[in-house]
């Protein structure tokens, strides 16, 4: 039975990086202490692993986020194994010491995490000259340094639990390393030379649309009418056969043996958004250009726990209410303008 306590507090409000810049710039004030009065201002992982980047501005985010009295918003990871839940908490605790608590495990754990992504940035018409393959081997190599730094922290651990953990790392590696290989030979059949290859170029090019015609789409039911734009220009032997199909809502993309909670299809219908080119994010073949995107992603699953997300970026709302309307995610959004700002 699950101990953690229910969360009765103030409605929960998930603030994207350009609200807390703009408290950054131009101090807490007024609107900080009205949101402050009606809501419990939370902040992610995502959003400290983007004041970790802000490179000279670190304190001057922390002490923004301190000033909001904001609480920390985690999903529950179920150990061995690193299995997410649809479950998250909320953590009242000094920002200063979960910054420093980040960076270390971001140390620890960012090697894997960034060449996850490598194959999506690959795609997003990044790495040029690098194959699929390449890239493939930079991920197994992180994942096994990843399994081998898990079995080095249960030296202290009785030997029962130690074999266990070294059978399941052996398991874990083995199922990766089939995943990457089926993916590449999948890929290779279809694209005779990955090096230059730019697959969100390729595949609008392919169907013939992208931002120029989705753009004029409007609410309400936005992700149903890119389905019916879509659905009659994609080739018959597609095996596409329904919207769950194109925007993979039905399955776990990475672990088809695992469930596929709503924050995680957040992410996955997100980032198709991107690709399709709904009001898409630009230049992602430029590194900091994907990385900035990522992050959009991350809080886009992440404000989908709360009750409210503010942003100023009006890209950002526009895909993320599309995303939140068709799921039936509960959060309401809101774009923020500021004049003379």
């Amino acid at each position: 039975m699950d101990s953690t306590p229910q969360y009765s507090g103030k409605p929960t409000l998930y603030l994207d990086q350009n609200i807390l810049d703009l408290f950054v710039k131009n101090s807490v004030g007024s609107l900080g202490r009205e949101l402050m009065d009606k809501f419990q201002i939370v902040y992610s992982d995502e959003t400290l692993k983007e004041i970790r980047r802000s490179s000279g501005y670190e304190i001057d985010f922390l002490n923004v986020l301190k000033d909001l009295d904001s609480y920390h918003l985690k999903i529950v990871v179920e150990q061995p194994g690193f299995i997410v839940t649809d479950k998250a908490t909320i953590t009242s605790r000094d920002v200063f010491e979960a910054f420093e608590e980040h960076c270390s495990n971001d140390n620890e754990y960012g090697n894997i995490e960034n060449s996850m992504s490598q194959w999506l940035f690959k795609f997003s018409g990044g790495r040029s000259g690098d194959s699929i393959s390449d890239i493939h081997e930079e991920q197994l190599a992180a994942f096994t340094q990843l399994m081998d730094g898990m079995l080095e922290n249960a030296d202290e651990l009785p030997v029962e639990m130690r074999t266990q953990i070294k059978e399941y790392s052996e398991l874990m590696k083995e199922q990766y390393e089939s995943t990457l290989h089926e993916l590449e030979n999948t890929m290779s059949r279809d694209i005779p030379d990955t090096k230059e290859w730019n697959g969100i170029k390729s595949y609008r090019e392919s169907v013939g649309i992208g931002p120029k015609e989705l753009n004029n789409i409007e609410p309400p039911k936005v992700i149903e009418k890119i389905w019916n734009a879509f659905k009659v220009k994609l080739p018959k032997n597609d095996h596409i056969n329904s919207l769950e199909d194109f925007f993979q809502t039905r399955i776990n993309p990475i672990y088809p043996d695992r469930p596929y909670h709503l924050h995680q299809k957040v992410t996955g219908m997100y980032n198709m958004l991107n690709t399709l080119g709904y009001f898409p994010d630009s230049k992602v073949h430029k590194e900091k250009r994907f990385i900035a995107a990522m992050s959009d992603n991350s809080h886009a699953s992440m404000a989908s726990f709360c009750n409210l997300l503010l942003s100023r970026d009006e890209s950002f709302v526009k895909k993320v209410r599309a995303v939140y309307e068709y799921l039936g995610v509960q959060t309401e959004v809101r774009l923020v303008t500021v004049s003379n700002a």
